[in-house]
């Protein structure tokens, strides 16, 4: 054809190693062209940062979340997850699991959101809470029909009180600000954040 056209996603757990990877797909692009006597031209459709961590952070709300507690189903609820979790592949963990209190994740993690920029901008942290039963995969049916009854609103419940209970602590206790502040600018190393926002307008126009 005298015209193609694809589209690329690159990932990468720091966005500071993301852009080199970023500048070597798009030279093996104009190679490709010149080796085969084309023309190539890209846009940068959208893009995110990777989270940045703040441990200390990650403490003070840890300790809110295990004075909140987890998720408890009643019976009702506990037959639904069981019924569920037949839909889904073997080696789910049990429902009651929802009620446990893990410690903080400073694993990787695959899922995308723009919290990861303000991250960079200003120290950060993020909750999970169970809003689905157990074993659930994002973006199913099943997350959906959880998220959509009580299980989902419990899961919702324990979050927002864990985010309260978080910032009732800063506010009474600011020193923590200026240690959340001495990780973050650590954390740094002296990189200056640049948002990536693509070379296009935003697609709102996405319901037509």
């Amino acid at each position: 054809p005298d015209f193609a056209e694809a589209y690329y996603y690159a990932r990468h757990s720091d966005m500071r190693v993301l852009e080199g990877i970023w500048e070597r797909s798009v030279h093996a692009a104009e190679v490709a062209a010149l080796g085969t006597g084309t023309s190539m031209d890209f846009e940068i459709v959208n893009a995110v940062y990777n989270m940045l961590p703040n441990h200390h952070l990650a403490d003070v709300m840890q300790e809110a979340l295990r004075s909140v507690g987890g998720v408890n189903y009643t019976e009702a609820e506990l037959a639904f997850a069981v019924e569920l979790q037949r839909s889904l592949l073997p080696g789910a963990p049990e429902p009651g699991t929802a009620a446990q209190v893990r410690d903080p994740d400073v694993g990787l993690q695959s899922g995308s959101t723009d919290v990861g920029d303000v991250s960079w901008v200003v120290p950060t942290v993020e909750l999970g809470t169970a809003t689905w039963v157990p074993g659930t995969p994002a973006h199913s049916w099943q997350a959906v029909a959880a998220g959509g009854m009580s299980i989902g609103t419990k899961g919702m419940m324990v979050a927002a009180k864990t985010m309260t209970l978080t910032m009732m602590e800063l506010f009474r206790n600011p020193e923590h600000l200026a240690q959340a502040r001495e990780e973050f600018v650590r954390r740094l190393g002296g990189f200056v954040y640049r948002p990536k926002i693509g070379d296009r307008a935003p697609p709102l126009d996405y319901r037509k």
